[in-house]
């Protein structure tokens, strides 16, 4: 396993403004704890860890930590690391100091590799369930990188955790979670947009609108009735009796 060197100082002030002020000039606040060490407060440069933790491409790992004023180095690994939620700088780090012949447990991502069968051929879609996974192991046997391949995925295939395969490590999560699957593809059905209410069906003729019904009852209730038909029961006449003359007969002329 390769050695992996960062370097540290001991801070004397502590507090939340003593942090602010070491952030601005370039440094990060840290601590170092463990089961046979007291807490120290420590700095280092944020510039070195972010360079570590790109380069190796993980937090995970075990680290040898040279404090300035003291020569022996520190076997610890990166217990917590706080990031600003908007920027994403770092803001704090959390070391632990580890026994080099105990198992700790500790948590490691899980990295998907190939292209699945269903995805290239019927269009699935390929759904990373669980990134990250619980295992047990001494410090020493720190895996660098857990992957599996999904090559072979159909549609409505599976990985799971137990399909992993690490050397001495104990897998704490359950070994029949899954890790990886294949999905059919998701199918969106269209409907034709139905026409307009306000547009007549072709060939009918458009229904005419409350207002222009009331407006016509209203002009037929108004209409005289025509010459030579019977007025309705219960309705008097607006003429009666075309060609009559006032106290005579009606229809007859008078003698001369």
């Amino acid at each position: 396993m390769k050695e992996i060197r960062l370097t540290a100082e001991t801070r004397q002030s502590t507090g939340k403004e003593n942090a602010r002020k070491t952030r601005r000039t370039g440094m990060i606040p840290a601590i170092l704890y463990g089961p046979e060490v007291e807490p120290l407060p420590l700095t280092l440069k944020t510039s070195d860890l972010a360079g570590l933790i790109r380069q190796e491409g993980r937090t995970n790992m075990l680290l040898d930590l040279n404090l300035g004023e003291d020569k022996k180095s520190r076997k610890v690994i990166i217990r917590e690391l706080q990031r600003d939620p908007v920027t994403g700088a770092f803001e704090h780090v959390d070391f632990y100091q580890v026994s080099m012949k105990k198992k700790m447990h500790l948590s490691v991502q899980v990295f998907l590799t190939g292209v699945a069968a269903g995805v290239k051929s019927s269009g699935g879609i390929l759904e990373h369930v669980t990134r990250e996974i619980e295992i047990a192991c001494i410090p020493t046997d720190i895996p660098e990188r857990v992957e599996i391949d999904v090559s072979n995925l159909e549609i409505g295939d599976s990985v799971h955790v137990g399909d992993l395969k690490i050397d001495k490590v104990d897998v704490l999560t359950d070994l029949h979670q899954t890790i990886a699957t294949v999905v059919p593809p998701t199918i969106i059905k269209t409907e034709a947009a139905a026409p307009a209410a306000a547009e007549a069906v072709e060939g009918e003729e458009a229904a005419p609108a409350e207002g222009e019904e009331a407006a016509a009852a209203e002009g037929e209730a108004g209409k005289k009735p025509e010459a030579g038909k019977k007025p309705e029961a219960g309705k008097k006449p607006e003429e009666a009796g075309k060609g009559a003359k006032p106290g005579g007969k009606p229809g007859r002329e008078e003698k001369k």
